[in-house]
């Protein structure tokens, strides 16, 4: 019996397996990485209890300040002063506050690869799977274990298969496929499990797209979100700094398909075709409402903000500067707006993107 490509990650990151790798083994994993961000304040302590002598790996942990970057407390910024100087004392990457969302840091900076496997100490560690790794967050325990042993023992998910076919079309987006998936499939046909994205519909998906369906797939229950390995992640990779030609080079050479005699718990279809533009809720993701419903009942907005790690991706701002361009926000709501990273800011102001929202008077 073959192998789905999670297992085959999984496989190359098991130290001491025997045998190959299935859903269900348990196994001890040496990741490629582990992100922590505000919370590895909370980490620091769990490590200092193991009492080990250092950090087993230093290019193994990435620090990256994002959750409460606008508290100017003098507890919050002491908290970040002593996370800075631990990742300093042990020679650990960090990225202070400012420089993004923590996934989408370790996505645009090439810490995570195709066929990797990185957990984080954050639920929406899955969005690591859009590149085509395995992407699942850990606790704050095993991140500190990791930390102190670069290993931690992890029991591989039921793996479900979603054939995605056809392309999105009216205006529809990346959040509306993961926002119908949760809509349509809601009776817990994922929870715990790992989800392998694929089909013929999967290579009109962008990047960005396949991050935010990657990451909201912890919303419908997932543990992992991952996407083929393909042009389209391939030419995402090649470009990230730290991925050297050497480190592509390694990359290309990898197995990152599935066999094609490959078991899975359960396979799912979605035609993206069929997928409009959708709002969660209300009161649960689980609920999914059509934008076209909510345009009848002339529902009145407050607040609104494109701001998360989900989406304020560069096409994401776009998109809502071309909305806006020519027009105000009206003066009865209040419109945030947030880039995802430093750096897809700094795209945005050089695309005038992030002008056209100021003009229109986004906050």
């Amino acid at each position: 019996m073959g192998q789905t490509l999670i297992e085959k990650i999984t496989q190359r990151h098991a130290v001491g397996h025997a045998g190959e790798v299935r859903a269900g083994d348990y196994v001890t994993i040496r990741p490629k990485h582990v992100m922590t961000h505000d919370n590895t304040g909370a980490v620091i302590p769990k490590f200092k209890e193991i009492g080990a002598a250092g950090i087993h790996d230093p290019k193994q942990p990435v620090f990256i300040i994002d959750h409460d970057i606008q508290n100017k407390s003098e507890k919050n910024l002491a908290k970040y002063a002593k996370i800075e100087a631990f990742a300093k004392q042990h020679g650990i990457a960090f990225h202070p506050a400012g420089s993004g969302i923590s996934h989408q840091v370790m996505m645009e900076h090439g810490y995570v690869t195709p066929g990797s496997l990185c957990v984080g100490s954050d639920s929406h560690s899955n969005m690591y799977g859009a590149v085509g790794a395995v992407g699942t967050p850990v606790v704050r325990t095993d991140a500190a274990v990791i930390w102190a042993t670069g290993t931690f023992w992890w029991q591989v998910p039921p793996i479900v298969r979603v054939v995605l076919t056809g392309q999105l079309r009216g205006g529809a987006s990346g959040k509306d496929v993961i926002i119908t998936l949760c809509g349509l499939y809601n009776q817990d046909e994922v929870l715990n499990c790992a989800v392998e994205f694929t089909g013929d519909g999967v290579g009109g998906l962008s990047i960005e797209e396949r991050m935010s369906i990657s990451n909201m797939s912890t919303e419908w229950g997932a543990l992992i979100g991952m996407f083929p390995y393909d042009g389209v992640a391939r030419e995402f990779t090649r470009t990230r700094p730290l991925v050297t030609p050497e480190v592509f080079a390694a990359i290309e050479a990898m197995d990152l398909t599935p066999d094609a005699g490959a078991s899975y718990a359960m396979t799912l279809h979605l035609d993206l075709a069929q997928v409009s533009p959708h709002v969660s809720g209300p009161n649960e993701v689980k609920v999914m409402t059509p934008v076209r419903e909510i345009a009848k009942r002339r529902v009145k907005i407050h607040k609104a903000y494109l701001v998360s790690c989900v989406n304020s991706r560069l096409p994401d701002l776009a998109d809502a500067a071309a909305v806006l361009e020519g027009k105000r926000v009206a003066e009865s709501v209040e419109l945030y707006v947030a880039a995802a990273s430093a750096n897809v800011e700094a795209m945005a102001k050089e695309r005038g993107h992030w002008q056209a929202l100021e003009r229109a008077g986004a906050r």
